[in-house]
C-alpha cells in the first residue's frame, strides 16, 4: 500500500519538495496505476528527468509527460512480451532454430519495447563455411542501454564507391592485406619509462613545477649546446653563458625557454627568452626580448628549449644569429623483424557527433576481421566527455559499463582471430583519469572474460616495442596545439612536417608550455613520462588537423586523423636490410572505412 507520508520521505531524501497537495495525490495515483512502490517510482521519476534535463523537483505537467513517455510505454512493452515470446518460440520451432541468449536479454531489456521481428532463420553449414566474415558480423545495431538514437539522423558513412579509397599512399604499394601467414608477433613496452597505475597527480606545487621546468630546461638546453658544438663550433671568441644576460656586450652562445606574448593593440607576436640562471641579486630568471630578424628560416613555439649565438643590444634585447633547436635523441637499435608486420591504426572518437551507435568503429573491425593484421591499434578518446550525447546524461548506465560493452563487442568481432588489439587512453576519456600523461585502463576481467589475453592496455603517452620495432604513440593533439603557438618564417615549407620535427628535436611527446586549457598536465609526470631518451622508430601523432605520413629524421610520423571521419591507417613494416632501419621501407595507406 502506497502511503503519503512514505512517498514525501523518498523524495525529502533527494532534496525534493512537493508540498503541494495535488502533485502528490497525482504521484500516489501513477503508483496505483502502474502498481509500483514509493521507492520504485522515485528511481524512475529521477531516471526520466536526467536526461530530459527537467527540474527534478516533480510538477503536474512533468508527471503527467513522465506517465505518457515512459511509463505507459514500459508497461506496454511488459504486456506484450509474454504473447511475443510465444510466437517467438512457435516460429522457431517451425524454422528449427534455437533461441540465442542475446534474444532473452533482449525480451528481459528495460527502456524501449524490443522489436522481435529481428528472429532470422538458421544459416546453413554451407552458407557459414563459404562466409565466415558475414557470420561474425551477425550482432544487432549497437546500441548503449536504454539510448534511442534520433530517427532523422542523416547517415554519414561513406558510400560504397568511396569506401577503400587510398586518401595518401607512402612507401612500396601493398597490393594484398589480407593475412598471408602465421606470425605471433611479441608486444611489450619499450624501455622508456611509462606511468604506473597507480600513479598520483596533481597535488604539485607552484614552486616544485618551477623547479621541475628549471632543471629540465637546464639539463636538455646542456643537451642542445653539446650538440651545436659538436656540428658547429663556435669562433674562439665566443663562450657558452649559462645567464643570458652578461655584463659585457659581446657576442656568445646560451640557451633557454621561449614564451610568446601578443603586443596590443596590434597583435604582432613577440618572442621572449627565460633564462636558467639568475643571479644573486635578482628574484628571478632574467627574459630578453628576441630580435630574429637575422634569421633567414625559423620556427618557435611556447615552451620551446633553444640555443642561441648573439648579443645584447639594449638592455633587454638579444639579436640574435643563429638558433639551434635539433636536440633529438638518439634511435633505438634495428628492429629484428624476420617478417612482414602488419598493422592498423584508428584514433578517437569513433563515433559521430549526433549518436552513440559507434558505426564507424564497427566498419573498421570488419574490415579489420576480413584482412586480419599483427596489430590494431586503437587511440582514445573512447567516450569522449565532450559528446553531446555524454554531456546530455543520454546513458543510463554508468560510462564505465559502456566502455565495457563497447571492449566487448570488439573482442567479440575478433574471437578466433590472431590481431592484437593495443589500447591507448586519452584524458578526455569520461571514465578515466582526467590528467595527462594518462594510466592506462585497467580492464575488467571479470566481464571481458579470458579474451582480454588478447588485448595490450597501454599509458599515453607509450613507446610499443614490437618484436624490436619501437612505435610512440600519444592521443594528446600535439601537432594542432604546435600549430595555434607556432611563429614562423618559413614560407613555401612543409607545415605539417615541421610541426612534427618540433615533437623530435624537443625529444618530448608534447614539448608546448604552457599547455592550453582542456588538457590537465602534471608538470612532474610530464618530465618523467612524457620525454624520451630514445627517438622511436614510428611516431603516431593523431589530430584533428589533415591525415600526414612522412619520415623526419629517420622516424616514419604518421597521423592517422580519426576514426570519426570514417578514416584510418594501415601499416606494413618489412624486414630491413644490410641491418640498417630505413623508414623508407615502410608502407603506409591512409584510407576511408
Amino acid at each position: 500500500m502506497v502511503s503519503e507520508e512514505s512517498l514525501i520521505l523518498c523524495f525529502s531524501n533527494l532534496g525534493c519538495d512537493i508540498s503541494d497537495k495535488s502533485v502528490i495525490d497525482k504521484c500516489i495515483q501513477l503508483c496505483h496505476d502502474y502498481n509500483i512502490d514509493e521507492e520504485k517510482f522515485v528511481e524512475l521519476w529521477v531516471a526520466y528527468t536526467i536526461p530530459h534535463s527537467l527540474d527534478i523537483d516533480p510538477t503536474i505537467n512533468n508527471l503527467i509527460k513522465f506517465e505518457k513517455e515512459d511509463l505507459e510505454k514500459n508497461n506496454k512493452c511488459s504486456l506484450d512480451v509474454p504473447t511475443q515470446v510465444v510466437s517467438n518460440i512457435h516460429i522457431d520451432i517451425q524454422s528449427n532454430t534455437e533461441i540465442t541468449g542475446k534474444n532473452v536479454l533482449d525480451i528481459y531489456s528495460s527502456g524501449e519495447c524490443p522489436t522481435l521481428k529481428q528472429t532470422k532463420r538458421a544459416r546453413s553449414p554451407t552458407a557459414e563455411t563459404e562466409s565466415n566474415n558475414k557470420l561474425r558480423a551477425i550482432s544487432h545495431t549497437f546500441t548503449p542501454l536504454n539510448y534511442t538514437s534520433q530517427s532523422d539522423v542523416p547517415i554519414r558513412a561513406p558510400s560504397t564507391t568511396v569506401r577503400g579509397k587510398v586518401l595518401l599512399l607512402f612507401g612500396p604499394a601493398i597490393q594484398n592485406w589480407k593475412k598471408q601467414n602465421e606470425h605471433d608477433v611479441s608486444i611489450v613496452k619499450a624501455d622508456n619509462s611509462h606511468i604506473p597505475k597507480s600513479a598520483l597527480y596533481m597535488f604539485e606545487m607552484f614552486s616544485n613545477q618551477g623547479t621541475i621546468l628549471t632543471m629540465h630546461c637546464q639539463s636538455f638546453g646542456e643537451r642542445l649546446c653539446y650538440a651545436w658544438n659538436a656540428i658547429e663550433p663556435p669562433n674562439s671568441n665566443i663562450r657558452y653563458i649559462r645567464n643570458i644576460a652578461p655584463i659585457k656586450p659581446v657576442v656568445f652562445r646560451t640557451w633557454g625557454r621561449l614564451f610568446i606574448t601578443a603586443e596590443k593593440p596590434s597583435g604582432r607576436k613577440i618572442v621572449m627568452l627565460e633564462g636558467t640562471k639568475r643571479l644573486k641579486i635578482q628574484k628571478q630568471a632574467p627574459i630578453l626580448h628576441l630580435n630574429l630578424k637575422a634569421i633567414k628560416h625559423y620556427s618557435v613555439f611556447t615552451g620551446q628549449i633553444v640555443a642561441v649565438e648573439g648579443i645584447i643590444t639594449t638592455e633587454d634585447t638579444l639579436t640574435v644569429n643563429k638558433l639551434f633547436v635539433k636536440g633529438y635523441a638518439p634511435l633505438f637499435d634495428v628492429p629484428k623483424i624476420s617478417k612482414d608486420i602488419k598493422i592498423y591504426v584508428a584514433a578517437g572518437p569513433f563515433t559521430p557527433s549526433d549518436n552513440l551507435n559507434y558505426q564507424p568503429l564497427w566498419d573498421l573491425m570488419e574490415r579489420v576481421v576480413e584482412d586480419e593484421p599483427n596489430m590494431l591499434i586503437l587511440v582514445g578518446p573512447f567516450v569522449e566527455y565532450t559528446h553531446p550525447e555524454i554531456k546530455k546524461c543520454s546513458l543510463k548506465e554508468t560510462f564505465q559499463d559502456f566502455f565495457d560493452t563497447l571492449l566487448t563487442k570488439i573482442l567479440q568481432y575478433l574471437q578466433g582471430k590472431s590481431t592484437r588489439i593495443i589500447l591507448v587512453p586519452s584524458n578526455r576519456d569520461v571514465h578515466h583519469h582526467p590528467v595527462f600523461p594518462t594510466p592506462e585502463f585497467i580492464l575488467n576481467t571479470n566481464k571481458l572474460g579470458s579474451s582480454t589475453t588478447n588485448i595490450c592496455s597501454m599509458p599515453d603517452p607509450c613507446i610499443i616495442n614490437v618484436d624490436g620495432l619501437h612505435i610512440g604513440v600519444t592521443s594528446v593533439d600535439v601537432l594542432r596545439h604546435l600549430g595555434q603557438q607556432e611563429v614562423s618564417n618559413t614560407p613555401g615549407m612543409d607545415r605539417l612536417g615541421r610541426l612534427a620535427e618540433h615533437v623530435l628535436s624537443q625529444s618530448s611527446f608534447y614539448p608546448v608550455y604552457p599547455p592550453p586549457p582542456g588538457l590537465n598536465l602534471d608538470t612532474r609526470l610530464w618530465k618523467q613520462y612524457a620525454c624520451f631518451e630514445r627517438q622511436p622508430h614510428v611516431l603516431i601523432l593523431p589530430s584533428d588537423v589533415r591525415h600526414y605520413c612522412k619520415p623526419l629524421n629517420e622516424c616514419l610520423v604518421l597521423n592517422p586523423e580519426r576514426l570519426q571521419k570514417y578514416i584510418c591507417a594501415k601499416l606494413c613494416v618489412r624486414p630491413m636490410n644490410n641491418g640498417k632501419w630505413d623508414p623508407n621501407r615502410v608502407s603506409c595507406e591512409i584510407v576511408k572505412v
